[in-house]
């Protein structure tokens, strides 16, 4: 994956040779090389691995990606095997500390890039390694309870402290750092999105779902898990289905809640309004013939599919999760509700139903968000600067 040498100032090594001449740079002796590693991945975390990679090719850094078996299927390049664990056995854990020992040691890399948790747990068991930079997508509090979160916190807050960089992605994950990381240990930067566009008209997606023209129709993309709280969205439609005649609605992906969340359709009676599209190639699609785009989630990072919608320039409900307080206003760029509520998310639904040219208002001005903040150029840049700063760093001592 590398293109032209990517050649970074921070890097520069100044020499002096004596006293009486001027200290001058020597760049470095070939091209900055990161190695991307992530762990097991259906969503967002692999999107924005592939596009972030891509990106950093093109501006001329050698990039290696790295991961379980098949995790960059369908959305990017792979380039090598790694096989961090879904879980925490430490048998797991050594056999893919084995794996990453000899990636690296086969080519030289300034920087580790780890994605998630699990992958930096893998990355810290090595040495040595080059010094690790880790992406919190997700903290342990949004996935355990009980014992088992008071466990996997402590080995949380390990990683966090022994890690050399944390690139954090929403407010909620900074707050939990503070007092864990000093803050210039610390960089705000949001996921790479792709940046997406339709590939069938709207009226063909529409026809091939079963939806009519003129159906007022609402899409949700997300893997069908706890976290995204589908649950709540089909109780919302059992409201929304009294108040705005002929309303459909299609939920796109597929997870181990399906079956459940199926038989839940049944039992609310939104079997004719509801429809469970299942696994779709490109999203975007969906996305475009909707009339609202919703997002139901109980916790996330900074969620991808936020940014395709916003950029796509459709009306988004969303629940106040992640980064969506910190970049959209409600009424204005989104319809913003409390997590879980139900009730009010499927009033904001039926407000935008009703009123298209509002809803078009909110459309067009996420747009304008999603044009400044979630500019993916922009995005690897900063990036660029943590590699570059930590790779620095570690030529310095």
């Amino acid at each position: 994956m590398v293109n032209v040498p990517h050649v970074c100032t921070a890097c520069y090594i100044y020499v002096v040779p004596d006293r009486d001449v001027s200290p001058h740079l020597v760049a470095p002796p070939r091209a900055m090389r990161v190695l991307e590693l992530l762990g097991p991945s259906t969503g967002g975390i692999r999107a924005h691995v592939a596009e972030l990679s891509r990106r950093l090719a093109a501006r001329g850094w050698g990039v290696v990606v790295s991961g379980p078996t098949g995790v960059m299927d369908g959305v990017g390049e792979q380039d090598a095997v790694v096989a961090v664990p879904a879980g925490w056995n430490p048998v797991a854990l050594r056999r893919s500390r084995a794996q990453l020992h000899v990636l690296l040691g086969a080519e030289p890399f300034d920087v580790l890039h780890a994605h998630g948790l699990k992958a930096a747990l893998v990355a810290l068991g090595v040495r040595p390694r080059p010094p690790l930079v880790l992406t919190v997508h997700n903290l342990v509090g949004g996935t355990a309870a009980g014992m088992k979160a008071r466990v996997l916190g402590r080995i949380e807050r390990s990683i966090l402290r022994r890690s050399d960089h944390i690139v954090v992605i929403s407010d909620e994950i900074a707050r939990h750092l503070t007092g864990l990381v000093a803050p210039e240990r610390q960089t705000f930067a949001l996921p790479v999105s792709p940046r997406r566009s339709p590939d069938h008209p709207v009226a063909e997606v529409r026809a091939e779902h079963g939806v009519g023209g003129d159906s007022p129709l609402v899409v949700v993309v997300a893997r069908h898990h706890p976290q995204k709280d589908l649950g709540m969205f089909l109780r919302a439609m059992v409201q929304v289905r009294a108040a705005v005649p002929g309303v459909r609605a299609l939920m796109v992906g597929d997870g181990p809640e399906r079956n459940s969340l199926e038989a839940e359709c049944t039992r609310l009676g939104l079997v004719d309004v509801v429809s469970f599209a299942g696994f779709r190639p490109n999203p975007a699609d969906e996305m475009q013939a909707a009339d609202v785009v919703a997002l139901s989630s109980r916790w996330e990072g900074s969620p991808l599919v936020v940014a395709e919608c916003l950029a796509l320039g459709r009306p988004l409900v969303t629940t106040a999760v992640g980064t969506v307080a910190r970049h959209l206003v409600d009424g204005v760029s989104a319809r913003i509700v409390p997590v879980g509520d139900h009730t009010a998310f499927a009033a904001a639904l039926v407000e935008l139903l009703d009123d298209p040219a509002r809803a078009a208002a909110i459309g067009a001005a996420g747009q304008a968000v999603a044009a400044s903040t979630f500019d993916p150029d922009r995005l690897v840049e900063a990036i660029e600067q943590v590699y570059c700063g930590v790779a620095a760093a570690a030529i310095a001592h």
